[in-house]
C-alpha cells in the first residue's frame, strides 16, 4: 500500500517501483483484448492485485476465464496501447489510483465491472466520505438549478460528499454548491483527467481540482465521446449510497445512472416536480416504478440513517435553515453565494467534526436540541405540530432538529409524524 500525503495521491514520478509494477500490470490488463470490465474486476478480486493476475495466469480459469483470454494476454497485443497511455501518464501530475491501493473506494469494489484504476485531481480523502449522486438535466430550466443547489447545500454541510458528472446544468449546480461546504464534491469524467469538458465549466473544473475532487477511469487525452458517458456513470453511482434525480426527462442520461444504481443495490431518489411538466416526467416516472419521491434533503437523511452511522462524521449537528425546498425568492437557495462585505459566505455552518462518532451524547447538543429532547422525555410522543406549538419553534426550525436527534440515535420517528425520545 502506497502513502498518501496531503489527501495527494502520488503521480507517475511519486511512484516507487512496487506501484509502477502494479500500474503497468493493471494497464496491460485495461487494453487486452477480449477483456471487458467485468473480467478484469473477476480477476483483481481473485488475485487481490493486477500484477498477482499476471503472473498466475495459470490459474485464469479458476477465476472463470477462457483460454483465449488468456492467450490474449500471453501475447502482449495490448503493449503498444498500455506503452502509450503510460507514456501520457507520466507527464502528469494527477494521482494514480490503483485497485490494490488503500483508497480504492470499498464501494467501488462491490461493482462487478469495478474500474481496475482511476486518474485523481484533488482531494483524494473525499473517496472515504459517505457520498450522494446528484444528477438531472444539463437543459435544466432556473428552479430545477435552485433546487439542487439547496440538496447539495444541506447535505454536504452534514459531511456527505456530492457526487455528479461535472455536465452543465443539475450537476454544474450541485457541485458549485457543495463546494462551499464541508462534504466538498465529487466529479466523475467521461473524458481524461486532463481534458476540461464542457469548456463552459471550465472555471468549475480548476474550483474541483482545488477545493474538491476530479475522477476518471479513461486514459489521459481521451475525448469527449458519447459512449464514455454512460459507463462513466456506473461510477458515479458505484461511489454513492444513493442516487437523487432532479429534473430527468423520459428519455435522459440521468435515468441510466438511476437504473445502474438500482443494479449496484443502491438507493434510488427523485425530486418529482410539478404535473405535467416535460422536464420531470423521468423524475415521475422513477417515482412510479418505486423510487423515493423527496421533497426535502430531511427525506434522504433520514432514509440513509443507518448507513450513515457507520462513518465517523458528526451528523447530529445538520445546518441551520429551512430543510425543504427552496421557495422561488428563496435567497439562500441561488447558486451564487451570499457575502458579507468582507466577501465571506454568510449562514455557513460550522465545520464539522471529522474524529467524532454520529452518535451524540446529550452533553454535545446545542440547547434548542436539549429542550426538544426534554419536551419529548417529559411528554412523550409528540405530533410534529404540536411540538412546534409546545416549544415555539417554527417548522422549519423544528425539522432540522428532529433529524438531528434522530441520526444520533435520541429520538425515534413513529407513523403519523410523531416523535419518541429513546
Amino acid at each position: 500500500m502506497r502513502a498518501v500525503e496531503k489527501n495527494v495521491l502520488p503521480a507517475w514520478a511519486g511512484m516507487d517501483g512496487e506501484a509502477r509494477k502494479e500500474f503497468w500490470a493493471s494497464l496491460a490488463l485495461r487494453h487486452c483484448k477480449g477483456l471487458g470490465a467485468r473480467s478484469r474486476a473477476r480477476l483483481l478480486n481473485a488475485f487481490g492485485s493486477a500484477y498477482q493476475a499476471l503472473r498466475n495466469g495459470d490459474k485464469w480459469r479458476d477465476a472463470g476465464l477462457s483460454q483465449r483470454q488468456h492467450s490474449e494476454i500471453t501475447s502482449e497485443s495490448w503493449r503498444s496501447a498500455a506503452q502509450e497511455e503510460w507514456d501520457r501518464a507520466k507527464k502528469l501530475d494527477d494521482g494514480i489510483l490503483l485497485w490494490a491501493d488503500e483508497y480504492y473506494p470499498k464501494r467501488l469494489r462491490e461493482l462487478s465491472d469495478a474500474p481496475t484504476l482511476l486518474y485523481c485531481r484533488g482531494d483524494v480523502s473525499l473517496l472515504r466520505s459517505p457520498a450522494i449522486a446528484i444528477v438531472g438535466s444539463r437543459q435544466a430550466t432556473k428552479r430545477g438549478c435552485e433546487v439542487g443547489a439547496h440538496m447539495a447545500r444541506h447535505l454536504s454541510a452534514c459531511g456527505i460528499a456530492i457526487v455528479s458528472g461535472m455536465a452543465l446544468g443539475i450537476d454544474r449546480a450541485v457541485h458549485e454548491a457543495a463546494l462551499r461546504e464541508t462534504g466538498k464534491s465529487i466529479g466523475i469524467l467521461g473524458t481524461g483527467i486532463d481534458k476540461a469538458y464542457p469548456g463552459d465549466n471550465r472555471a468549475l473544473f480548476t474550483r474541483m481540482a482545488e477545493e474538491g475532487l476530479l475522477v476518471s477511469e479513461f486514459p489521459p487525452g481521451t475525448q469527449p465521446l458519447a459512449a464514455h458517458f454512460p459507463v462513466r456513470n456506473r461510477v458515479i453511482s458505484g461511489l454513492s449510497l444513493g442516487v437523487l434525480v432532479i429534473e430527468a426527462a423520459s428519455r435522459s442520461g440521468s435515468l441510466i445512472t438511476a437504473r445502474l444504481a438500482l443494479e449496484q443495490n443502491r438507493d434510488v431518489f427523485a425530486v418529482p416536480g410539478p404535473a405535467l411538466d416535460a422536464h420531470c416526467t423521468g423524475c415521475q416516472d422513477l417515482v412510479r416504478q418505486g423510487a423515493r419521491p423527496i421533497f426535502s434533503p430531511e427525506d434522504i437523511l433520514r432514509d440513509l440513517a443507518e448507513q450513515l452511522k457507520t462513518f465517523n462524521l458528526n451528523g447530529a449537528n445538520p445546518p441551520g435553515g429551512n430543510f425543504f425546498l427552496p421557495s422561488e425568492d428563496d435567497e439562500d437557495a441561488r447558486i451564487a453565494p451570499k457575502t458579507g462585505k468582507a466577501g465571506k459566505r454568510i449562514h455557513k455552518s460550522a465545520p464539522l467534526s471529522a474524529n467524532s462518532q454520529l452518535s451524540a451524547t446529550p452533553a454535545a447538543l446545542s440547547e434548542r436540541e436539549r429542550h426538544l429532547l426534554e419536551c419529548l422525555r417529559k411528554d412523550g410522543e409528540m405530533q410534529s405540530d404540536s411540538l412546534t406549538a409546545s416549544l415555539n419553534f417554527t417548522a422549519a426550525e423544528l425539522s432540522p432538529l428532529l433529524i438531528s436527534l434522530e441520526m444520533a440515535g435520541l429520538v425515534k420517528r413513529l407513523p403519523g409524524a410523531r416523535y419518541k425520545a429513546l
